[in-house]
């Protein structure tokens, strides 16, 4: 966008409007300027104001989609073969994700995050929390996805994935990469921010969270898969806590700014203190099913929002399988419209603040869905046609920042058929470095 579209007054409208948050017209309209929404209104109304319109021909306006836990690393993943047997959560890591992460170069590490990118974008995401494994490429390996993200345009909280599984030398080495990274960005610009990863209880024993708790900057919340698989929580009560959330509490790991994942196998005193601390729970359930661990009981989680744990960028098709795959452990449309809508506003606005309304003042962070809703359509249905009208996220528009990403099936200003390309190579050498 040159500096004077950027100075314009634009209007995009012509279909619903809707932000889950308080806003609500139909057909309406958003006037931005300078990357920041102005107004949201009636369409003629907007469009009145307007120096150029964009008539989205009665497609969904949304804000962009956050994905609240994602693992880029894995684009490339589709049509591995596992090295060994699969048939426990253990298994699946060690026969699969451990040497597929090790296999990792910073090409790959690029390439995968910025195609993985694309993906989201295709999907309306404009916020994306990253959860980074790449065990042969440690030490500027958050500098790589970091120019994945400036490539995209879109907002990010990066960490890397510390673990104990290589020996504690090395999750050293995974927490100063944490730690260099979260420095580098303490004063960049309002798309990216850090996070401290850590893997697992399973894979961090007591020297090396003694470690993250004496190191981590106190304003730099962790972000780690907890309780996903049963042998998290049969790790924790064999140290001699109650579970995995009481074992990180006991480390001071837990609070509110705190990213807990998964959070399927808990014990009665693990949601104890997540009922007093609040932290964010991310649930994920397409990946739950996929590892056959089970599912988060909804009733007993304070709050929670969805992420994909690497199995897609599509938001919109995850809250419709977080819907059908959760009804049984208690998720029903009020538990999943407070996720997407309420919490999931809440979370995000803490790291970018300004992100995901369409009130005055906010960013301009926007999906126009490729969808346009025949059936009435209001506050109260919303959800009801993001699950079961526009049944997946693909977007006609994607707006970050003010700034156009996505539009009409093209990435302005980025070469797709060159970045596919490429990552195309480095994709083959990635498999033919883990079959090697």
């Amino acid at each position: 966008m040159t500096d004077s579209q950027n100075r314009e007054t634009l209007c995009v409208g012509g279909g619903p409007v809707a932000d889950g948050a308080g806003v609500f017209f139909d057909p309406g309209g958003i006037l931005i300027r300078e990357g920041r929404i102005l107004e949201a209104g009636s369409f003629a109304g907007t469009a009145a104001k307007a120096d150029r319109v964009i008539d989205t021909g009665g497609r969904l306006i949304l804000p962009g989609f956050a994905n609240f836990h994602h693992h880029l690393y894995s684009f490339f993943a589709p049509g591995i073969r596992p090295r060994g047997p699969v048939g426990t959560f253990p298994e699946i890591l060690e026969n699969l994700w451990w040497p597929l992460d090790a296999a990792m170069d910073e090409e790959t590490v690029y390439l995968s995050a910025l195609a993985g990118l694309l993906d989201s974008i295709r999907c309306g995401v404009t916020t994306v929390f990253d959860h980074h494994a790449s065990m042969g490429f440690v030490r500027g390996s958050l500098d790589a996805v970091r120019r994945a993200f400036g490539d995209a345009g879109v907002r990010g909280v990066l960490c890397f994935e510390t673990s104990g599984r290589r020996g504690p030398k090395e999750a050293l080495r995974h927490l100063e990469e944490n730690i260099a990274f979260a420095e580098s960005v303490s004063n960049e610009t309002p798309f990216l921010r850090a996070a401290l990863g850590l893997h697992a209880n399973l894979t961090l024993d007591a020297a090396v969270l003694e470690a993250v708790s004496s190191a981590r900057p106190a304003a730099l919340p962790i972000h780690i898969h907890c309780g996903e698989a049963g042998e998290d929580l049969e790790f924790c009560r064999a140290e001699g806590y109650a579970g995995p959330v009481d074992r990180l509490a006991a480390f001071g790991l837990v609070d509110r700014d705190s990213f807990l994942v998964h959070c399927v196998h808990l014990s009665d005193r693990d949601f104890a203190i997540l009922r007093e601390l609040r932290p964010v729970v991310v649930v994920n359930p397409e990946s739950n099913a996929n590892n056959r661990v089970g599912f988060p009981d909804f009733r007993r989680l304070p709050s929670f929002v969805i992420g994909t744990d690497g199995m897609t960028g599509d938001m919109a098709a995850s809250y419709r399988s977080a819907f059908l795959l959760g009804t049984e452990r208690g998720l029903d449309f009020g538990l999943l419209g407070r996720a997407v809508f309420d919490e999931g506003l809440r979370v995000r606005s803490r790291f970018f603040p300004g992100t995901g309304s369409f009130f005055s003042g906010a960013a301009a962070d926007m999906a126009v869905l490729d969808y346009v809703p025949l059936s009435p359509i209001g506050p109260e249905n919303l959800l009801g046609h993001i699950l079961f009208g526009a049944r997946s996220g693909r977007a006609w528009m994607t707006f970050c920042g003010g700034r156009v990403i996505w539009h009409d099936g093209k990435f302005p200003g980025l070469d797709e058929a060159d970045i596919l390309a490429r990552a195309g190579r480095a994709a083959k050498e990635l498999h033919r470095r883990y079959h090697g």
